[in-house]
């Protein structure tokens, strides 16, 4: 399974999707600023929102490098401004055919559908281009809005995994059900094939 180009010139009605930068990172900053998820994220909070937003950004270059996909920048089509991230990595809770998925937006642009159009998009170009058989994620088990989010799309909860000191959800969803849910004809998307 190759997704190292999935993204190549993947866009939306409203966005486009790109590798992150070093330059995204002051922009980056605005997601860690006034946001009451970052407990979720299972992430180090004891640092400045500079240091989590460079460790944000550096970590998916690092992936980027690696061949271990990432996640990119949703950037608007009109004001080219960064207004959240979207993408996939194999992780260890993939099994065979599986890729994992995760969305930020910054908090200022909740509310808007760029979570839905953004998810949309990415998991009609990977099910379009057979890439994976089935997409995963994982939440806080308190996180009742991802819950929600995932649900409108056709993922469902499959099971309750430990891990350190929180338990999160792990949810799927296949391709079958992506087809079945009518999701797969997303007119807003223009793939890149070859």
């Amino acid at each position: 399974m190759d997704l190292t180009h999935y993204y190549h010139e993947l866009h939306s009605k409203r966005f486009f999707y790109r590798k992150l930068t070093q330059n995204d990172v002051e922009s980056w900053l605005d997601f860690y600023q006034n946001n009451p998820n970052l407990q979720y994220l299972g992430i180090n909070l004891n640092r400045t929102d500079e240091e989590m937003a460079k460790a944000w950004v550096h970590t998916q270059m690092k992936r980027y490098e690696n061949n271990a996909f990432g996640q990119l920048g949703i950037v608007a089509r009109t004001s080219h401004e960064l207004v959240g991230t979207i993408g996939y990595i194999k992780s260890s809770y993939c099994e065979e055919g599986e890729i994992e998925k995760a969305t930020a937006i910054k908090p200022t642009y909740w509310r808007r559908g760029i979570g839905i159009e953004a998810s949309m998009t990415l998991i009609d170009a990977v099910f379009h281009n057979n890439l994976a058989s089935a997409i995963i994620g994982k939440r806080h088990i308190d996180n009742m809005k991802s819950m929600y989010f995932y649900q409108r799309m056709g993922f469902r909860d499959i099971r309750t995994i430990k891990e350190e000191d929180r338990e999160i959800v792990k949810f799927r969803l296949t391709k079958e059900i992506w087809r079945k849910n009518d999701f797969w004809a997303n007119k807003n998307v223009t793939y890149h094939e070859g």
